[in-house]
């Protein structure tokens, strides 16, 4: 399955040698360990993530948004059918903690170890 979630990102232009790339799988990763960390997605994953990259929380923020954003623009809508099952993201895009948890629980449910990404 690592394989599966690697390839689903790299199909879609995130790179974990790119810096939002990595903030993006960081973001998800935090999220798998602790789905609670959604409930207040700025406190608990987006501050944490400034800390860590030096950073502050708008561009943590922004980071996210363009890896979504990058994700839908290459065939992220299927992709995310295919996982959830809806069809709502062909009409809009994921709000940045929708996708992030759509992530999350592809991991969760799928048993792929978090350090493995």
């Amino acid at each position: 399955m690592k394989t599966t979630l690697q390839t689903i990102f790299y199909s879609t232009g995130v790179y974990q040698h790119q810096i939002a790339g990595r903030i993006f799988i960081d973001a998800v990763i935090m999220a798998a360990e602790d789905p609670f960390r959604l409930t207040s997605i700025t406190a608990n994953i987006y501050e944490p993530l400034a800390k860590q990259y030096h950073s502050n929380v708008a561009c943590i923020s922004k980071n996210i948004r363009d890896v979504r954003n990058t994700i839908m623009k290459n065939g992220g809508a299927g992709i995310l059918m295919a996982i959830t099952g809806s069809k709502r993201w062909y009409a809009a895009p994921p709000y940045p903690n929708e996708i992030i948890e759509i992530f999350a629980r592809y991991i969760r449910e799928n048993h792929i170890p978090c350090n493995t990404l």
